[in-house]
């Protein structure tokens, strides 16, 4: 007999489940206080949902919007930007990391090709995967998916564009820097994009989009899923986040919040470099007599655990910005058991931290 996991049927505003709801359902089911779940989430209206290292002030035009009443909102996940509109679907995933490849990049290899074959037959889409994360018709992006381990729990989603995204409201919200559609032959993420409903030429009931994601993943992780409810240790859960957000966590990790000014003889160099068929890193370094003083990386990162990164930025002060130096700590954050940094290698991040230095004036 299947094992059942839990499924839960949202309707939710974007910002507040990224910030507040789904945060509370992986706690508890990392305590053990409830089963494993999928939560399907139909979107309320517009709100843009940042990962853990996308920097809002570079990335997003948050001046554009606070006046269009577009809510911006960051969690601790390795995902770039996810943009959600009435007619997007996102399906999180919460479950013990028995049921999936011991590595994030396995994980989407294993999940979206399946997906991929479920959406074909329903709907006749062609879909095919694309890697490292992408699900694709005709060389433009229908679905998605994101991820990483937390403790013995898997953590991910499955985004999902149904309908046509409002691209005029959304396209002046973003910031993306062109190297990210640098192996793409769109140039825009109005472009890159296309829904379903476009592929097949009518209207999907949420219902259809459902059904196609229960049947889908009871086979790809042969379980049961089936119907239920928040209990009451998510929702006090999800009240004390609500409680304790600030406006500040947003701002965290830009660069302004945490450089601050620059002191006498501090350079500042950037880069930025594209993971082939994957996001980009963009690496801001400040440099004062040939040492690193401080370094942020943000931009699109595929990491387990979602701090890796950030880790290392802290690893690398006071390292002298030489070659020998900084591989010999990069090589010791690859070295430790259970880190990812998907699609890179410690060859690629010294060679990130070495170009921002030499651009450092």
């Amino acid at each position: 007999m299947d094992k059942e996991w839990r499924l839960l049927d949202l309707y939710v505003d974007l910002n507040e489940n990224s910030a507040f709801l789904n945060p509370a359902i992986q706690r508890a089911r990392m305590e053990g206080r409830v089963p494993d779940t999928v939560s399907f989430c139909s979107i309320k209206k517009i709100g843009i949902s940042l990962g853990f290292y996308p920097d809002p002030e570079k990335d997003i035009n948050l001046e554009y919007c606070r006046v269009h009443d577009i809510g911006v909102s960051r969690r601790l996940q390795p995902y770039y930007v996810n943009v959600g509109y009435p007619g997007f679907a996102v399906v999180y995933i919460i479950a013990g990391k028995q049921y999936v490849p011991p590595t994030v990049a396995e994980i989407f290899q294993a999940v979206i090709p399946r997906m991929a074959e479920e959406f074909n037959g329903r709907w006749g889409t062609a879909a095919k995967y694309r890697p490292f994360n992408d699900m694709e018709v005709g060389g433009r992006k229908v679905s998605w998916m994101g991820g990483s381990f937390f403790g013995d729990i898997w953590s991910g989603a499955s985004v999902l564009l149904v309908k046509p995204s409002p691209i005029d409201k959304i396209n002046p919200a973003l910031n993306i820097p062109p190297e990210k559609f640098a192996d793409k032959e769109a140039k825009t993420a109005g472009e890159r994009a296309v829904s379903l409903e476009e592929l097949t030429g009518r209207p999907i009931p949420l219902d259809e989009v459902r059904e196609a994601y229960r049947e889908s993943l009871e086979k790809i992780f042969g379980v049961k899923l089936v119907l239920g409810c928040l209990s009451e240790v998510e929702m006090e859960y999800e009240q004390e986040n609500r409680e304790k957000y600030s406006p500040d966590i947003l701002l965290a990790r830009t660069e302004g919040r945490k450089f601050g000014s620059l002191g006498p003889g501090v350079k500042r160099g950037e880069s930025i470099w594209k993971v082939p068929r994957g996001g980009l890193i963009r690496a801001v370094i400040l440099v004062k007599g040939g040492v690193i003083q401080n370094l942020l990386f943000s931009g699109n990162v595929l990491c387990s655990p979602v701090t890796a990164l950030e880790e290392m930025e802290e690893g690398l002060k006071g390292v002298p910005l030489e070659e020998g130096s900084i591989r010999e700590k990069v090589q010791v954050f690859y070295g430790k058991p259970n880190y990812q940094l998907t699609g890179t290698t410690p060859d690629d991040l010294v060679r990130l931290v070495l170009e921002s230095g030499k651009k450092a004036v």
